[in-house]
């Protein structure tokens, strides 16, 4: 793993930048229940850029409702992004929920555009340095990571235009890690995409005849992972009668 890219540097940056601004007045999740009490007592009077991984693991960890708003989010968001790039466990029960919160907040409709470009601007650099395995520990299955930001309300289709211009052999890998696993395989979307209208970006982009024709290609230079992924795809379409 290498150092930050320049690309993410410059995403955090300006996401600093765009999200600076007190703390609210309200953490905007469960109180007295959810967080541990001492680190409740002590998240809205720590610096965003200083909050510890567990004090972002807590406030994930505690429920929230409707009422959640952008200003609960915002102004630690910069920290979260840090801290996933550090390859930190954001949220104890998985990744893919770091940006739901966004979501049920009224993201993006409802944030600043300038706010919504930065969120995209450190998605496309985060998956970007994802795909060039630049991220210390992260999870190799890409529709995860794809699930983290589309639930969100993340644009996903620059991501998708990012595994389209990877090497033929470098995506075989990529979505062999995804799909391929002793012995088995298949495309199945995670568990977390929920009602995200990004989850059937995703899908239709996993089935579409043009990535089975290009791991065809692949397979035949002479990549057996490509072979598999081609396999998978080509199952997964006769079954669907795709």
């Amino acid at each position: 793993m290498g150092p930050r890219s320049d690309a993410l540097t410059a995403a955090i940056d300006e996401a600093w930048r765009v999200f600076k601004r007190p703390a609210p007045a309200t953490t905007g999740v469960c109180e007295n229940c959810c967080m541990d009490r001492d680190i409740e007592a002590a998240f809205l009077k720590t610096d965003a850029r200083d909050l510890p991984a567990v004090y972002v693991q807590q406030w994930y960890n505690a429920a929230y409702d409707d009422t959640i708003s952008h200003l609960h989010i915002a102004w630690f968001l910069p920290r979260v992004m840090e801290l996933l790039v550090a390859g930190e466990q954001v949220a104890l029960v998985g990744h893919e929920v770091v940006f739901q919160r966004m979501r049920a907040s009224g993201y993006p409709a409802q944030w600043a555009d300038l706010e919504v470009a930065a969120v995209q601007g450190f998605a496309e650099a985060f998956f970007a340095a994802l795909l060039a395995d630049e991220i210390p520990r992260a999870d190799p299955d890409i529709d995860s990571w794809l699930c983290m930001f589309g639930t969100g309300g993340v644009e996903i289709a620059p991501l998708l235009r990012a595994m389209d211009a990877m090497p033929d052999t470098a995506l075989a890998e990529k979505l062999n890690q995804t799909w391929c696993y002793n012995g088995w395989g298949d495309i199945s979307l995670d568990s977390f995409w929920n009602d995200s209208p990004a989850k059937r970006q995703a899908w239709d982009w996993y089935t579409s005849e043009t990535l089975l024709q290009r791991m065809e290609s692949t397979a035949m230079a002479g990549s057996e992972k490509a072979l598999e992924v081609h396999s998978v795809i080509a199952r997964v379409r006769a079954r669907e009668g795709l």
